[in-house]
């Protein structure tokens, strides 16, 4: 049974701190079964934010773990890993990541 209802119900705040900071909208996405918080940007970038040990997902229950927060550039039709940072909370985990990220792609 598809869990995106729920997941973007239980974590509605998480998903409001990552639009206000990114001012674009964040959605949750179902990536082969686990969930993460989504935000696309410009030059065929995206951002993933997941809240479990795991490469990808979301926890059910207040996590203990850390935020991780990852921004990908699509190359050749895949994502491409181009920064990657965990925090304690969200916010600063995309803070981080985005100060490191080149602003232009490579031409």
């Amino acid at each position: 049974m598809p869990r995106r209802p729920e997941f973007t119900e239980r974590f509605a705040d998480a998903l409001h701190v990552l639009a206000v900071a990114s001012g674009r909208p964040a959605v949750v996405v179902n990536l082969d079964g686990h969930y993460a918080l989504r935000v696309d940007f410009e030059y065929s970038r995206y951002l993933l934010a997941t809240n479990t040990d795991a490469d990808v997902g979301l926890v059910d229950t207040d996590a203990e773990t850390s935020w991780r927060v990852q921004v990908f550039a699509v190359r050749d039709n895949r994502g491409v890993l181009v920064g990657d940072h965990s925090a304690a909370w969200l916010i600063d985990a995309y803070e981080e990541v985005i100060g490191v990220i080149p602003t232009r792609p490579e031409l």
